[in-house]
């Protein structure tokens, strides 16, 4: 077996720990701390977002590292700061120290173990079927959203919201660092290897983007860098926003707190399928086409919620948002190397973050406060559909054809 299968095992791991918490279980802790500590719902997801905005200045400054150090290393990195936040979290003695603690320790986390190392890793050691190993990849957000949920819902039915959070810990520092310590290599070079597992390394056409190392002023005036990043960023706003919030909708609308944690479990279920068909089709069709399909899905899956509807119905919603998922991660990573080569693929996902950070800061709050100050969801699910039409239309003048060495074109 082709031994980059094993840094993609390695990235599976981290993702369904780092994002199957951030993204997928931790609302379910808004109600007990909420409870816990007399807050309100935008004084727990004021810490995501803000945490967004954290991560949109650390982001371009990781990149680089990633391709001059170690994306191994920043990725051990993360996993520390995920199993200490944990802990942190989990002794917080009020609201603001709940929240400080995800604004920093979880988004950095986050950011440390997701798109920027997690990508770049699978990109290296993968190039004809680099599509089908990041969708792979993947689905360890998948997985680790549909189990999340129904796992520390239990835990914390148990042992309560911190023994839940302690446990998770463990399990971080059991399963996840090894994995990464002792398993994952930065380049298919340090072990005597090419990518795909080839006898020798793929043919680079001279001034290509993959023969090239792009400097920050270089990927900036590149329009394609703004195009992708507003029209991923556009599409998470609205993705966070609903998956941060959908715990606490379902609940008010009458569903029980298992079933809406289940809702939770099918999006992260349909974005495993999503991203295995997602990443396939990464390698054979328009990367365009690709994410527009997501951006249907997604606007879709909205519009259901939007209907306050019963239980069966928000079972279809979630499917579709779980599919639009499935599309989002490995046609992004296979956009940046497609247009910008993988020499400087930490750099260009770096500086791709913040615009994605920017534009999906709004979503979490959005919700709280649109049902703290109206007692419904509707302007927050009617904004998320008005920003996935913007980010289709982005996609309209982009170029994914690799940039040449003057890089004037999109």
């Amino acid at each position: 077996m082709f031994y980059g299968w094993v840094i993609v095992a390695g990235v599976f791991v981290a993702q369904f720990f780092m994002v199957g918490f951030a993204t997928y279980g931790f609302s379910l802790l808004i109600d007990p701390v909420q409870k816990e500590f007399g807050a309100s719902v935008a004084d727990i997801q004021i810490g995501v977002s803000a945490g967004a905005l954290i991560g949109a200045v650390a982001a371009p400054i990781l990149g680089p590292l990633v391709d001059r150090w170690s994306a191994r290393g920043m990725a051990i990195i993360g996993a520390i700061l995920l199993l200490s936040s944990l802990v942190l979290m989990s002794l917080s003695t009020s609201v603001f120290q709940f929240s400080a603690v995800v604004a920093t320790g979880i988004s950095g986390g986050n950011l440390l173990l997701g798109p920027i190392t997690g990508s770049t890793l699978v990109s290296r050691w993968f190039d004809s079927t680099r599509g089908r190993a990041l969708g792979v990849a993947a689905t360890g957000t998948s997985v680790g959203g549909a189990l999340m949920p129904i796992v520390l819902g239990g835990w914390i039915a148990e042992l309560g919201w911190r023994g839940g959070l302690q446990l998770l810990a463990g399990c971080v520092a059991v399963l996840v660092l090894p994995l990464l310590v002792f398993g994952v290599r930065d380049h298919p070079q340090d072990s005597g290897l090419f990518p795909d597992g080839a006898d020798s390394a793929p043919v680079v056409v001279r001034n290509s983007a993959a023969s090239r190392t792009w400097t920050t002023p270089d990927v900036i005036r590149t329009p394609a860098y703004w195009l992708i990043g507003f029209s991923l960023g556009f599409l998470f706003l609205a993705y966070i926003g609903v998956l941060s919030n959908l715990h606490k909708y379902a609940t008010e609308l009458g569903v029980e707190p298992a079933s809406a944690s289940f809702l939770i479990s099918v999006i992260a279920a349909a974005g495993f399928i999503g991203k295995l068909i997602f990443g396939a089709a990464a390698d054979r069709i328009s990367l365009r086409v690709g994410l527009w399909i997501a951006h249907a899905l997604a606007a879709m899956g909205i519009a259901t919620f939007s209907l306050e509807p019963d239980f069966e119905t928000m079972l279809i919603g979630s499917v579709l948002m779980g599919l639009a998922a499935g599309g989002m991660l490995p046609v992004w990573g296979a956009m940046v190397a497609r247009v910008f080569g993988v020499a400087s693929y930490g750099r260009v996902m770096g500086l791709i973050m913040p615009i994605i950070a920017v534009c999906s800061f709004p979503g979490p709050l959005l919700g709280a406060v649109s049902f703290d100050e109206t007692g419904s969801y509707q302007l927050a699910l009617r904004s998320f559909i008005v920003a996935i039409a913007a980010a289709a239309i982005l996609l309209i003048p982009l170029r994914l054809e690799s940039q040449s060495q003057d890089a004037d074109s999109a």
